[in-house]
C-alpha cells in the first residue's frame, strides 16, 4: 500500500511483508501504521501483541525484541493507558506515536521536518459531592508528562511547572461514545492569568456519565482521558 510505504519512509522504517498488523521495522522494533479514516483501537493493539510473538527472531524482516511503535492519526479514548496494561501483560513494549499533519505538507516533507511525537501521560483528580438535589463533579489536572525524548533541551530548561506543557484543555461532560463535544475549556494566554487547572459541573439527572478530558499540548498534540461518574 502506497500510503503505508509513505508513512514508513517518513518514520525512517523499512517496509516488511508477511504480517497483517505489523507493517515495518525500525531499530529492531516493529511498526504499525494506523488507517487514515479510523482510530487505533484496543482491539487493534491486542491483535498486534498476538502477532509480534509469532514474528520475533524469525528472519531478517523480523524484530529482535517484542516492541511495537504504533503510528496513528487518531487513537481511541483511554487507549494509551489501557493498551499499555494489555501490552505489559503480553510482555510487549508498545509506544504510541501521532502521525503529524505536516506529512500532508509538501514543503515539510521535502525538508524532512517531520516529527512523530509519542503520546503523553495525563493524571486527573476527580471528586463528586452532593449539593442539594444535584451532584457536582470536580476535575483537577494533577500532572501532564510528555515523553522527554521528544522534547528539545532548550524547551526542557524553560519549563518550571508541568502545566506549561499544556496549551489548553477541554471537557465533554456527557460522552456517549460518539463525537467529542467541547462543553468547557481553558486556554493559556500570554499573561497566563486566565488558565485554570480545575473545573466543576452540576448534574441534575441521575445516571452514569462518561466525562472526557482532552488536553492539547504546546506542539498541538492531544491527549485524552475518560472518567466515569455515577449520579
Amino acid at each position: 500500500m502506497r500510503y503505508r510505504k509513505f508513512i514508513l519512509e517518513l518514520y525512517h522504517a523499512e517496509s516488511v511483508n508477511g504480517h497483517k498488523w505489523l507493517h515495518g521495522l525500525k531499530s529492531g522494533r516493529m511498526v504499525h501504521v494506523g488507517a487514515v479514516d479510523a482510530p487505533v483501537t484496543l482491539t487493534d493493539v491486542k491483535a498486534m501483541a498476538a502477532e509480534i510473538w509469532r514474528a520475533v527472531g524469525k528472519g531478517k524482516d523480523s524484530p529482535q525484541e517484542a516492541g511495537i511503535d504504533v503510528l496513528g492519526w487518531e487513537f481511541a479514548f483511554e487507549l494509551n493507558e489501557l493498551a499499555r496494561q494489555i501490552a505489559a501483560e503480553a510482555r510487549v513494549d508498545i509506544r504510541f506515536k501521532k502521525i503529524p499533519r505536516e506529512v500532508l505538507e509538501k514543503r515539510a516533507v521535502e525538508q524532512g521536518d517531520i516529527h512523530f511525537f509519542e503520546l503523553a501521560a495525563l493524571s486527573v483528580d476527580r471528586k463528586t459531592k452532593k449539593k442539594g438535589d444535584n451532584t457536582v463533579a470536580t476535575l483537577k489536572l494533577k500532572d501532564f508528562i510528555p515523553p522527554h525524548d521528544d522534547v528539545p533541551q532548550e524547551v526542557l530548561k524553560a519549563i518550571t511547572h508541568w502545566s506549561q506543557w499544556i496549551d489548553y484543555w477541554a471537557v465533554g461532560w456527557n460522552y456517549k461514545g460518539d463525537t467529542f463535544h467541547n462543553e468547557w475549556q481553558s486556554y493559556r494566554t500570554r499573561k497566563g492569568n486566565a488558565f485554570v487547572l480545575e473545573t466543576s459541573r452540576a448534574y441534575e439527572k441521575s445516571g452514569s456519565y462518561n466525562i472526557v478530558i482532552k488536553v492539547i499540548d504546546i506542539w498541538g498534540n492531544d491527549t485524552t482521558k475518560t472518567e466515569r461518574v455515577e449520579v
